[in-house]
């Protein structure tokens, strides 16, 4: 999932209403429900100490986990930022930027990186973070014995001849030149830990030190005393609650008082707002993405015409408006939509001529195929149906078949034919080093193209920016005119809060409440 974690990267509240539960939003309007947009006025208040915030997720379960290099659902996501900090990290606006790191920089050919930590920093227990931490940290992850999400992106890194040039200095050689290991670490699946790390006992950095958690459940977090940013954060406590069947429940919950935040809300509730209530909203720009996934090496997908037909019966417009309530903007079938790089002009437009002739030569005409999807993102149920119904016009039959969250990111996940799925935003190539290479650790179209294999090597080693830019437009007229996913579009993210909620702003980095601010929230 992985900012750049995906899923890290993943689940959140469905914007899918079925009958009974758009009566039961349009039955608590008429009862006078009204919903406050959150206002720049609140955000001007000076920030008030104290407070214990209970924040909603949907998409729990028993493989929720407190290690940062595990990361995969959305709720794993919260829990492990509030926890765990990297080197580096998007900000709200998915710029990569310094965060425990004070420098982070390459020699002159990206074949090493000099690592300086900020002064000052401790661990929830207290103990300096140090460099040897950083090495070790790395190192768990890429263990080759037990590796971790995010092994594939330090395969490059040759730590045996790694130097601790003192406490808070490290020199990373790697073993081919990469121009971009800032953003490949920009991630909560490289936060550091401490030399021995028990993920049953944790420790971090992060704003929050850990006291309670039960999988699926809730996760109880208390201030850090020891927080490297003075006088911050400003809450007691962090409570995310994971345990709610529905949105429906959660929604109940929020108006209920028995939660202060509904993250990752459906997005059909945005249109219910009014001036002047009890609750509002924060909305995000669009970072989100939740592609249909096509497995290139499984029938009917094993042939470029089918996946080049099934993306040509995509009415964009149509789902941006029916499965996301207009809270988002027609997609490309290509990732990376705050990168520079982004090739602007490659644009997909719906030809259901052009789809089944397509398929007409494939072989494949009056063609049944299975679509698995889940509630692991608004909006993701309800896209599975409208290009179930868009694909009709083809002659093609999508059977939709909705199971629960943890079922699809069980022991099938990345193994579906024909499913969906949802990430943050992530800047191109390390978005491809996520799922776009055979050792990625979320290949979940199983793309193995010796093209984009050798572009993304040569786009690593490219220092100047310009040059690196012309070799990644390559690799997206490949994922263009070739690729395994379907992607529609990019996606808005709401949050519900009580009135009493502040300091959390709005971002485009794809994370509920900004990229998860627990830091500088607060309660009035």
């Amino acid at each position: 999932m992985s900012e750049f974690s995906r899923h890290g990267d993943m689940p959140a509240g469905s914007g899918l209403f079925a009958p009974s539960r758009r009566a039961f939003l349009m039955g608590g309007v008429a009862a006078g429900l009204a919903i406050a947009a959150a206002s720049g006025s609140a955000r001007a208040q000076t920030p008030k100490k104290g407070g214990d915030l209970r924040v909603a997720m949907l998409g729990g379960g028993p493989t929720d986990t407190l290690d940062p290099h595990m990361i995969v659902s959305s709720a794993d996501n919260a829990r492990c930022t509030a926890m765990f900090e990297p080197l580096t990290r998007p900000d709200r606006n998915a710029i990569t930027t310094n965060w425990l790191a004070e420098e982070i920089t390459p020699n002159d050919t990206a074949t090493a990186w000099t690592i300086r930590l900020r002064p000052g920093i401790k661990f929830h227990d207290g103990k300096a973070v140090t460099s040897k931490d950083v090495l070790f940290s790395f190192q768990r992850i890429a263990d080759p014995k037990s590796p971790k999400v995010g092994a594939a992106r330090l395969k490059i890194v040759d730590f045996a001849s790694a130097r601790l040039l003192d406490d808070r200095t490290l020199e990373l050689p790697l073993t081919s030149p990469c121009s971009i290991l800032n953003e490949f670490v920009a991630d909560p699946l490289f936060a550091i830990v401490p030399e021995g790390f028990d993920p049953g006992k944790p420790i971090g950095t992060g704003p929050f030190k850990f006291k309670s958690f039960t999988a699926g459940q809730e996760s109880v977090f208390d201030r850090n005393e020891f927080y490297w940013q003075d006088g911050l954060p400003y809450l007691n406590s962090l409570t995310i609650i994971d345990s709610f069947a529905s949105d429906t429940a959660a929604f109940n919950a929020l108006l209920g008082g028995q939660i202060d935040v509904l993250a990752d809300a459906p997005l059909a509730l945005v249109n219910q707002i009014t001036e002047g209530g009890p609750i509002k909203a924060l909305i995000s720009e669009p970072g989100i993405w939740t592609p249909f996934t096509m497995r290139v090496d499984q029938p009917p997908f094993n042939d470029v015409r089918v996946r080049q037909a099934f993306r040509l019966l995509v009415d964009r417009e149509q789902m941006v408006k029916i499965a996301f309530s207009g809270h988002a903007v027609p997609g490309n079938d290509l990732f990376g939509f705050w990168d520079p790089c982004l090739d602007k002009s490659l644009v997909r437009v719906r030809d259901v001529d052009q789809a089944k002739s397509l398929l007409k030569q494939a072989g494949q005409e009056n063609l049944t195929v299975e679509l698995v999807t889940s509630d692991i993102a608004p909006g993701v149920v309800q896209s599975a149906q409208v290009f179930a119904r868009q694909a009709q016009a083809a002659g093609v039959t999508v059977n939709v078949r909705q199971v629960t969250s943890d079922i699809f990111f069980g022991e099938q996940y990345l193994s579906w034919p024909f499913a969906q799925d949802f990430w943050y935003a992530n800047p191109y190539l390390a978005q491809v080093g996520n799922s776009g290479l055979v050792d990625s650790p979320f290949n979940e179209t199983h793309w193995h193209d010796e093209r984009t294999a050798g572009l993304y090597k040569e786009a690593l080693g490219t220092v100047d920016k310009d040059k690196r830019c012309d070799i990644i437009r390559q690799m997206q007229r490949i994922d263009f005119d070739e690729g395994g996913y379907i992607i529609p579009t990019y996606n808005k993210s709401i949050d519900l809060m009580t009135s009493n909620v502040e300091g959390f702003l709005p971002g485009r980095n794809g994370r509920a409440l900004g990229g998860f601010g627990f830091t500088e929230a607060w309660m009035s």
